[in-house]
């Protein structure tokens, strides 16, 4: 197998906001590993930012980082703005950024709903709106969402995100439409629970992830990791995927259709003898 065949993403910039930790990490490794020149972007912790930057970069990737807080109105246009004058292309956008308020609906804020849409839905609009001059025409040109289970099942003290990334979902699937005469396809990601620094937030998701390694088929009772959800980003990068659009695809290993039934699915033997005629 050739190196070319090997990054098959080769001599693309692609962004990845909050690509420092968490999914995002995962995903800013993965288009690495794959030839993609990187943009992390980043909000307050330049530590982590700085670590994964460099780990890239020993490993022969070109990474440039970029702090900016999405949540803010003109950050997406400040944000692209000095990716164009620091590389004049860009054709993948990953729209990870995230954040949220843990709190019961009848308890919350109309500040705390503002900032939870704000961070979630609001910045993946300005992001399309301003990424279209950097990426219309180019090749392989791609945006893609990350959403998350709060869309598809009751999480506790999560309605503020449950609607935000609900409404970013329906965002994508516009934007699909919106963006495709120029070129660039876009999609939307859900991964199942993942343990990143949410956890130290929500000790309480630890029974979830439990329940979700104990009803995951084949895999040995192994839970979703950001690496899972970086290699269905990557694969909707690739040629062979440009004619998937619009779609939400969750990244579960199945708990979504089944992890209600409480059953644990065992692997099935291999049959031993001769197969019946």
């Amino acid at each position: 197998m050739s190196i070319e065949e090997c990054r098959p993403l080769k001599d693309r910039v692609a962004l990845v906001t909050g690509g420092s930790r968490g999914i995002g990490a995962g995903i800013s490794r993965k288009l690495a590993a794959w030839g993609c020149t990187l943009c992390i972007n980043y909000v307050d912790r330049a530590g982590p930012a700085r670590k994964i930057a460099a780990e890239l970069e020993e490993q022969g990737t070109k990474v440039s980082l970029h702090r900016a807080d999405l949540g803010e109105p003109d950050a997406a246009a400040r944000l692209l703005e000095e990716i164009g004058s620091l590389h004049g292309d860009l054709h993948i956008l990953v729209q990870n950024a995230a954040a949220t308020k843990f709190i019961a609906l009848e308890d919350a804020t109309p500040e705390q709903w503002q900032f939870v849409q704000d961070t979630n839905a609001r910045s993946t609009w300005l992001l399309a709106k301003h990424a279209i001059p950097l990426m219309r025409d180019r090749p392989g040109a791609r945006f893609i969402t990350i959403t998350n289970s709060t869309t598809q099942r009751i999480v506790p003290r999560a309605g503020l995100f449950g609607a935000a990334k609900a409404a970013l979902e329906t965002l994508t699937d516009y934007l699909s439409y919106e963006l495709a005469p120029y070129g660039i396809v876009a999609n939307c990601v859900r991964p199942g629970l993942v343990q990143t620094d949410v956890f130290n937030v929500r000790p309480d998701f630890a029974g979830g992830v439990k329940h979700e390694m104990a009803v995951t088929p084949w895999q040995g009772g192994l839970m979703t990791t950001a690496e899972n959800s970086a290699d269905v980003v990557a694969m909707l990068c690739l040629e062979e995927a440009s004619w998937i659009a619009g779609q939400t695809i969750t990244v579960d290993g199945g708990y979504r259709l089944w992890g209600n039934t409480g059953m644990r699915h065992q692997p099935r033997q291999a049959q031993q003898g001769p197969v019946p005629s």
